[in-house]
């Protein structure tokens, strides 16, 4: 019998509701976990993204989430779980990394692609590690990425296998291939927007966790919409993999959030029209807390940070409708398809 795994345990895929399929409670880049202006109180933490989570629930049916934040990045199991239980939310944890450029720490650079295999079931199926301590909290999918950084947008340089993605993001994403034809499980990804001006990085992840036995028709490729053109992304879903409308009320890579929600907006409608209703997922790409010591010209503060919980329904959801969409299309892509994705 298929399940989702929760960090509160595991349930029946028909009990998720509408799910944000990436979304951090917590995002901070390696290394601030131990800057004094980063510190923060976990149960003061705990209880106000809690609260937000939770009306996020009552007043728009968010009843699920995958908690995207990849090891190195912010995750924390516990706080994860704890929000899950008082906000009433299910919540999904992830295992998986960064792309190198942005992460990937040193151990991690020195181990095998069957390492990454290991490492990505046993914190499936065991639970995940938190300061050098065993939690009991397993993760329900697994998050591979490549890609550059926002700072300074740029296509990222050709790796080993001739595609762009670095030699220690593919030892990554081959032991997710792996991890994932064990266990059945969803692959969720970050590609970067300006590696689509230069190729398709969805294929090229895809290529690569195929040829581990990985099944695309449990892969989801993140950020396509951003910067990726129509033909880009019907050739992933092609390749029998998900694609992710993230972004709508945050300009990433763009001007203004007009901008980017018009774009989002028109491909979502001819996606639609085209016959890949069953392809596609929805979320922000959120970050309820970041902590950081203060927005500086490198760590800006973003709109990550800022979009209403709400925005979907009450400013994106009415672009939609006047180009022809259909709201009851849009719980397919927050209801059906997560919940076939998200089981194994």
């Amino acid at each position: 019998m298929a399940i989702v795994r929760t960090v509160t345990g595991d349930i029946d895929p028909s009990s998720l509701g509408r799910t944000l399929t990436h979304e951090h409670l917590l995002y901070s880049t390696p290394g601030s976990e131990v800057d004094h202006r980063c510190a923060f109180d976990l149960a003061e933490t705990t209880e106000r993204i809690a609260a937000e989570l939770g009306a996020a629930v009552r007043d728009y049916g968010f009843t699920s989430m995958v908690d995207l934040t990849p090891c190195e990045v912010g995750r924390h199991p516990q706080l994860m779980h704890d929000v899950a239980v008082k906000s009433g939310c299910n919540i999904i944890g992830t295992t998986g990394f960064f792309p190198e450029h942005l992460g990937l720490p040193y151990w991690w650079r020195t181990q095998s692609i069957e390492e990454f295999a290991e490492f990505f079931i046993r914190d499936i199926t065991e639970g995940m590690v938190f300061a050098g301590t065993k939690t009991g909290i397993k993760a329900g999918i697994i998050k591979v990425a490549t890609g550059m950084d926002s700072v300074n947008p740029r296509p990222s340089p050709v790796g080993p296998s001739g595609r762009r993605v670095g030699k220690f993001e593919e030892r990554a994403i081959r032991g997710a291939g792996r991890a994932q034809k064990a266990l059945g499980c969803c692959v969720n990804t970050h590609t970067d927007p300006t590696d689509y001006t230069v190729g398709n990085p969805g294929i090229d992840q895809i290529e690569l966790m195929a040829e581990e036995g990985a099944d695309p028709g449990k892969i989801i490729i993140g950020h396509a919409f951003v910067n990726g053109s129509l033909q880009q992304i019907k050739d992933i879903c092609d390749r029998g993999a998900t694609v992710q409308i993230d972004h709508m009320g945050i300009p990433w890579r763009h001007g203004n959030t007009d901008e980017l929600d018009e774009k989002l907006a028109n491909l979502m409608c001819e996606l639609a029209s085209g016959g890949y209703l069953d392809r596609m997922v929805i979320t922000y790409d959120r970050w309820f807390f970041n902590p950081r010591g203060g927005a500086t010209e490198l760590n800006p503060q973003l709109l990550n940070e800022k979009v209403e919980m709400g925005y979907l329904y009450t400013d994106f959801l009415p672009r939609l409708e006047k180009k022809g969409f259909r709201s009851a299309d849009l719980d397919t892509m927050l209801v059906d398809n997560p919940k076939r994705l998200l089981a194994f």
